[in-house]
């Protein structure tokens, strides 16, 4: 490390004198040939010679700082390739190629440890903090005695940056830039104001801080203006290009170099000192910024005082919103599940769903159907029951075939609509014609378990992608169980998976084999699972239904024996009723309620049945 240039660099800083800094690194590795899914500091013992000629290029265009190329080169993202055990190498061999372009330079640059968040923003509920932190202070402390500064990068939120700074702190005396990212709204993803980062981000034993990629210069320079307003620090600006366009398996930016360095003009108005560029720049806009710098006006910063918010507050500050109750306390609940209409069916599934309302159901339940038809969207039989039939609704969701964004504006608008109990599911792929796939080919975002984890976040006012909602939502998030699957433990083990995800209950599956449901039951009870739990049963099936769950289903089947009794009471009515009631009896002490399948038309036997089970509810 060259301790004088470090100090140079520092005193331009303070005084005002603008130091610009590269541009990005991924996007020209993209470029290059390098494919979306390949991990880009892996580059850096596979393809040396591309990422050195890549930081001569930024040296070439004007850049006296040279970020390694070691965004994400911690162990929680490398696992995602397989390169868990290869952070020092990786971390190591991205300091040394910055070195060599320098040393080819002839003037003082600068390397700085380029250092993300540990994981993505979505990810950063799901793993715990230590967990994190650890991952951090690795990767710094391979980096820490290759690198002149170091600059952590797009973090997301105030906490997980105050503990980036303390991990890097706590592994070396190295200068430390500290950036966040904001979005278009000029907060961060977790809501966090300039004013209010600037206020956390002063009390830190940093040299400057700033923000960094997610928008560009439009956005960025309100937010530079207030952060250099409530700081005495020097401010760092690292815009993106703009907003990317997948073309053809690539990432495409505008070209618009000429128009960074009129941004240049705007950034240095505002109080920035330290000018470079993040997603979608190149050498082009970092020389467009370089050659600017002769025609920049001094800086010249007009300060509030910092607010005196101390970085152990970030985390006590946020608001985490108690989790909803199970409303139906010591109690056990009768839902009735109706299988979603078409249009001209409509009338005739309300008269059902009000009939079953009054036999006793404290919930109605909407039921997909299988395989999918032109038929009311769950979410819309959910609303049309809710206001016209005055009863609270069990929605369910599936996986299968859909991404977040979709699935949340979905949810998003079904909590609107006054909806707040969902069942997640995986789902099953959609067969149209020879092969079972998703629409296009496109790969499926998110199973339950994302799904719950993406509800759970939305409770806690967070979306799929991490950033800060305006409101908080109140979803009952309820998930399957599987109680006839031939691996049990691996189901007892994927529940509790759901459940760490955020889930509030458990729903089975249909029910035929009582024994086998019970010890089922018993088992989740063992594990010192308490969540209430919602036996599914179908007593209205038909043969077909009986075979294919029998014969058909991968996940389990029926035991013959099972099947035979069940067959036994499909023609006699009363029977029915009375097997149906006496599974939910057997059950009771293991189950919070039922939901009931009833298929259209059946009315007389399912109210009877509906009755009976409010009963025993009673009794």
């Amino acid at each position: 490390m060259n301790l004088r240039d470090v100090g140079t660099m520092l005193e331009q800083l303070r005084a005002g004198r603008v130091v610009v800094c590269d541009g990005a690194m991924g996007t020209m590795l993209h470029a290059a040939g390098v494919s979306l899914d390949h991990s880009l500091p892996e580059l850096n013992v596979s393809r040396p010679s591309l990422v050195r000629d890549l930081h001569a290029a930024y040296i070439s265009a004007g850049a006296r700082i040279l970020q390694t190329n070691t965004f994400g080169a911690n162990r929680l993202r490398l696992a995602g390739s397989g390169l868990e055990n290869n952070v020092s190498e990786i971390n190591i061999a991205g300091a040394r190629l910055a070195h060599e372009a320098v040393q080819r330079a002839g003037h003082p640059v600068l390397v700085a440890g380029s250092v993300g968040p540990a994981v993505s923003a979505p990810a950063v509920r799901r793993v715990p903090a230590s967990t994190r932190a650890d991952s951090l202070r690795e990767q710094i402390t391979a980096l820490c005695d290759w690198v002149d500064l170091l600059i952590l990068e797009t973090f997301g939120d105030l906490e997980s940056l105050v503990q980036a700074v303390e991990a890097a702190k706590s592994e070396s005396d190295l200068p430390v830039v500290a950036q966040l990212t904001f979005g278009d709204d000029g907060r961060t993803l977790r809501g966090e104001d300039p004013a209010e980062a600037a206020g956390v981000l002063s009390h830190l034993p940093v040299v400057a801080l700033g923000a960094n990629c997610t928008v560009g210069p439009a956005v960025l320079v309100g937010v530079v203006a207030e952060l250099a307003r409530y700081t005495h620090l020097p401010v760092a600006v690292q815009p993106n290009a703009g907003v990317p366009q997948r073309l053809r398996g690539k990432m495409r930016y505008a070209r618009n170099a000429a128009y960074f360095a009129e941004a240049a003009h705007q950034f240095v108005t505002a109080g920035a000192t330290l000018l470079g560029g993040c997603c979608g720049t190149t050498p082009a806009h970092v020389r467009a910024i370089s050659e600017t710098l002769p025609t920049l006006p001094p800086v010249q910063r007009s300060r509030t005082a910092p607010a005196a918010t101390q970085p152990a507050s970030v985390a006590a500050t946020r608001k985490i919103p108690s989790a909803p109750a199970w409303p139906w306390e010591d109690e056990l609940v009768v839902a009735v599940g109706l299988q979603a209409p078409n249009g001209p069916q409509v009338p005739e599934f309300l008269k059902q769903a009000t009939a079953l309302r009054a036999a006793g159901a404290k919930v109605l339940a909407i039921t997909d159907p299988t395989p999918p038809a032109a038929r009311i969207s769950p979410v819309g039989a959910a609303v049309v029951v809710r206001e016209r039939v005055g009863s609270e609704v069990l929605l369910p969701v599936e996986a299968a075939d859909r991404n977040l964004a979709a699935l949340q504006a979905d949810l998003l608008g079904a909590h609107a609509l006054g909806l707040r109990i969902v069942v997640c599911r995986t789902g099953s792929p959609r067969v149209a014609g020879d092969y079972p796939i998703a629409p296009g080919g496109t790969p499926w975002d998110v199973d339950s378990v994302g799904l719950i984890a993406m509800l759970s976040a939305l409770n806690e006012g967070i979306d799929w992608r991490g950033v800060a909602t305006a409101e908080h939502t109140r979803f009952l998030i309820g998930a399957g169980l599987h109680t006839a699957a031939a691996d049990l433990i691996h189901e007892l083990d994927r529940a509790e998976t759901k459940i760490r995800a955020g889930a509030h209950f458990l729903v089975t599956n249909v029910i035929y084999d009582v024994e086998k449901a019970a010890q089922a039951l018993g088992a989740t009870r063992a594990r010192g699972v308490t969540l209430p739990v919602l036996a599914t049963l179908a007593p209205f099936a038909d043969i077909r239904t009986l075979q294919q769950q029998s014969y058909e289903v991968p996940e389990g089947s029926i035991p013959l024996s099972a099947l035979a009794t069940v067959r036994r009471h499909l023609d006699n009515p009363q029977q029915t009723v009375e097997f149906a009631v006496s599974t939910a009896e057997k059950l009771r002490h293991l189950i919070s309620g039922v939901v009931v399948h009833v298929p259209a038309g059946v009315n007389e036997q399912a109210g009877q049945l509906v009755s009976a089970l409010a009963r025993l509810r009673a009794s």
